[in-house]
């Protein structure tokens, strides 16, 4: 086994710097090191590039988070308020929208009323039809001009 197989990273430090500083980085060189899951494709394949940018070597997706974790703690909770905050807007936005949906195909299936002025008109363009002998005339009383050709 290795020397540094208690205190991992920071065995490079020897005896020097104190024993809270070396835990301090050795803690914070492991979490940096270790593979982290990609927001896009979830596979643990990130890595960081630069100070707060992070890679997938997988997909490709670029992304920015902290100094020496993809994810903090901070920006976790800012994600779940910002989310909170859209997801009430939203679903207001949402229910007002499918209201007027509603409100839209109600007035589309509701049959139009006619105007007066028009229906008389129809009235008057539509022929009236043919009128048919009283049951009290019989084929022999109904004159000439009355009998179909």
């Amino acid at each position: 086994m290795g020397r540094t197989y208690k205190v991992g990273p920071s065995g490079s430090f020897g005896a020097r710097y104190g024993t809270v500083a070396r835990k301090r980085y050795s803690t914070i060189i492991t979490s940096l090191r270790s593979a982290h899951e990609c927001p896009q494709c979830h596979i643990s394949a990130v890595k960081r590039l630069s100070v707060g940018v992070w890679l997938c070597r997988r997909c490709g997706y670029k992304f920015a988070g902290g100094a020496y974790t993809p994810r903090t703690k901070l920006g976790e909770i800012a994600e779940r308020a910002s989310r909170a905050g859209v997801a009430s807007s939203m679903l207001a936005e949402l229910k007002a929208q499918k209201a007027r949906q509603t409100e839209a195909e109600i007035k589309a299936k509701a049959p139009r009323k006619r105007r007066r002025a028009v229906s008389k008109k129809l009235a008057e363009a539509t022929p009236a039809p043919a009128a048919a002998p009283a049951p009290n005339q019989t084929a022999d009383n109904v004159s000439s001009e009355d009998k179909p050709a």
